[in-house]
């Protein structure tokens, strides 16, 4: 009788499948490296396809785990993030401790404001590596999601793991400035600058945190610096104080279609000195004063003559009021309180101020045109006030 050696045949079967594992996982890192060389020439859909394959070839393996990862990267190149969410979650079921994947996972949350679950991502990051990177990560999750006492706990916790690092102090300076706690936050960028003075993120974000604290100087002066090394940031900083910035007066300007309102002259200005056409009895002109805004400006409140005043200057006694602060002759006329109309040039930025002087029954009325006060209390496209500093104008004083 035959005896059949059957250790023999299992070895000789085990071997030919751990030859055949052996051979589809070099088949699957061809496929990867194929792929890699493919994404990196941005060739995405057929990366996508060489992915794919090492998938299926080494199912389970890192092999398969590395392939997920760039298949996921190509994904969100394409746009397609719920794909790249599927291809990190995939990836995720083989080795759920991968805490790299749960980072990247996370952050395609972010972008898609998918807080929550971006936050229990960097969770699992950190569970798995309490890395200062990941706690960085962590930090940010949890102020997208407004937590912002758990962000801090996070950026205090990377600053002292890193404290040669600059990214502890910066997402503290974040922290600080989403509380409205600028002064803090302007420190914490200014420490982090202190680490890596080319640190241009947070000059960016010190400027943001200057411009909402009212200092748009400040600001401006940062924005300023940051062109020569971030035009990308100037310019959205430059905007965002543009927006921040309330708006000024800046010049007076004639108009074409009306007489001037002659501002420099002084007390003792004749009326009928102004133009010929009141130079009768109980006379009306019209005139104008176009004005320059700083920016663009919320057209119904520029045109609304009830956010206008026309005043006489009130004095400190010291000669600087109307008529020097002297005694009013009775020959002295008064302007409108508000004016006749106003227009609203949005290409130009400039308000046309209409109102009517008229002139007295005898023909011999005075006026003090340097000293009469063109204020305005409107808003600005964005709904900012007036800078109380340019809110008004004088021939005498110009812009107050």
């Amino acid at each position: 009788m035959e005896i059949t050696d059957n250790s023999a045949t299992a070895a000789a079967l085990f071997g030919g499948a751990s030859n055949k594992a052996a051979q589809l996982g070099n088949l699957a890192l061809r496929e990867l490296d194929k792929g890699l060389g493919q994404f990196t020439g941005k060739r995405y859909e057929l990366a996508i396809t060489s992915f794919n394959r090492a998938i299926r070839l080494a199912p389970g393996t890192d092999t398969a785990i590395n392939a997920y990862d760039y298949m996921a990267r190509a994904q969100l190149t394409q746009g397609d993030a719920e794909a790249a969410i599927q291809s990190y979650q995939a990836a995720l079921k083989i080795d759920p401790k991968r805490d790299d994947l749960h980072t990247q996972l996370g952050n395609i949350y972010t972008t898609d404001q998918r807080y929550s679950e971006a936050v229990a991502e960097y969770e699992l990051a950190v569970k798995n590596n309490p890395s200062a990177a990941n706690r960085y990560s962590l930090g940010q999750g949890y102020m997208a999601a407004g937590r912002l006492d758990e962000a801090k706990a996070q950026f205090e916790m990377v600053r002292q793991l890193s404290p040669k690092e600059e990214f502890g102090d910066f997402g503290l300076g974040q922290v600080y400035a989403k509380q409205e706690r600028y002064d803090f936050a302007i420190e914490s960028f200014k420490s982090a600058i202190a680490i890596k003075s080319d640190y241009w993120n947070a000059y960016s974000e010190m400027g943001y945190a200057l411009a909402d604290s009212g200092d748009t100087s400040q600001a401006q002066e940062i924005a300023d610096s940051l062109l020569a090394n971030d035009a990308t940031l100037a310019s959205d900083l430059n905007q965002y104080i543009y927006e921040k910035e309330n708006p000024k007066m800046l010049a007076v300007y004639a108009n074409d279609l009306y007489a001037m309102f002659p501002s420099t002259l002084g007390p003792g200005t004749l009326v009928s000195g102004m133009n010929v056409y009141l130079q009768t009895a109980s006379s009306e002109k019209t005139f104008a004063l176009v004005f320059q805004f700083s920016k663009q400006m919320d057209a119904a409140s520029v045109e609304n003559v009830f956010n206008w005043k026309i005043e006489r200057a009130s004095g400190t006694a010291r000669g600087d009021g109307y008529n020097l602060d002297m005694m009013l002759p009775a020959t002295e006329v008064a302007l409108p309180s508000t004016p006749l109309a106003v227009y609203y040039d949005r290409q130009n930025l400039t308000a046309s101020v209409l109102f009517n002087v008229k002139q007295n029954d005898s023909v011999t009325g005075t006026i003090d045109p340097s000293h009469i006060n063109f204020s305005f209390s409107g808003k600005d496209v964005v709904g900012l006030a007036m800078d109380k500093s340019a809110d008004t104008y004088s021939g005498f004083s110009q812009f107050a």
